[in-house]
């Protein structure tokens, strides 16, 4: 199972100083979720760069800062907003990377986004699910997070499914997955089928389900029920008017 927790917030454009700082405070709450996001490197775009460690402040702006120049030179004509951040890992070779699930955490807050990817989670972490949700806990203390979501890609022989793709509530709506965050604060009553609700700041942690299998019509029928309370309480935006 590989799993992408994604937090969304508005668009800012940063500097590669700013964006360093804002990436720092990003860490210093996923930390707080499992000793394996303690410490994070550059990833490799080339067998021949040069790995940086992220507690290299100098270097990792310059980073950042030659990635917004290149992106600015291939697309002159496309937002800045687009490049904007950092693409970390949480090991410093290929072996470790592929053996402790390919883990990458993408910083970019340009389009507002920060996105952790763990493949083979079950596979990886002795307990996925309370990973999951502290690493939830994490990106949602943020104020500027207005929503989160959890995509899971999962496999059955030859058969493969993306949530998002396959199994969402709704194909014109964004979709809250296996858990997520919405940015207000809700009460047991208002979602029933939740497994579990944690207020957060000015808004609400919610699972869907305590193991969301893809292949299991159950597990995807309770998290289809939760966001269907979701978009009654207005809490899912829409995403393709077109389908209204």
């Amino acid at each position: 199972m590989n799993i992408s927790l994604t937090s969304k917030a508005a668009p800012e454009l940063l500097t590669a100083s700013e964006t360093y700082d804002r990436a720092a405070e990003t860490i210093r709450r996923l930390a707080s979720a499992h000793p394996a996001f303690l410490k994070w490197w550059s990833m490799l775009s080339k067998p021949s760069d040069a790995r940086i460690a992220f507690d290299d402040r100098v270097g990792m702006t310059a980073l950042i800062q030659a990635n917004k120049d290149s992106f600015q030179h291939l697309y002159p004509n496309a937002s800045p907003l687009l490049n904007s951040g950092v693409l970390l890992t949480n090991v410093t070779s290929e072996a470790e990377w592929l053996a402790r699930g390919r883990v990458s955490l993408a910083i970019n807050p340009g389009p507002g986004k920060v996105r952790l990817e763990i493949c083979r989670i079950e596979e990886v972490f002795p307990s996925p699910t309370e990973l999951l949700w502290a690493s939830l806990r994490a990106l949602a203390h943020d104020s500027r997070v207005n929503f989160v979501n959890t995509n899971v890609q999962q496999g059955w022989g030859r058969e493969r499914k993306l949530y998002s793709l396959h199994c969402s509530a709704f194909p014109h709506r964004e979709f809250l997955g296996w858990m997520g965050y919405v940015s207000r604060r809700l009460t047991a009553d208002q979602i029933p089928e939740a497994a579990r609700m944690e207020h957060a700041g000015e808004g609400t942690l919610i699972m869907a389900t305590e193991n969301l299998d893809l292949f299991d019509a159950s597990a995807v029928e309770q998290a289809n029920r939760v966001e269907i309370r979701l978009a009654e309480l207005g809490l899912l935006p829409v995403t393709d008017s077109r389908l209204l």
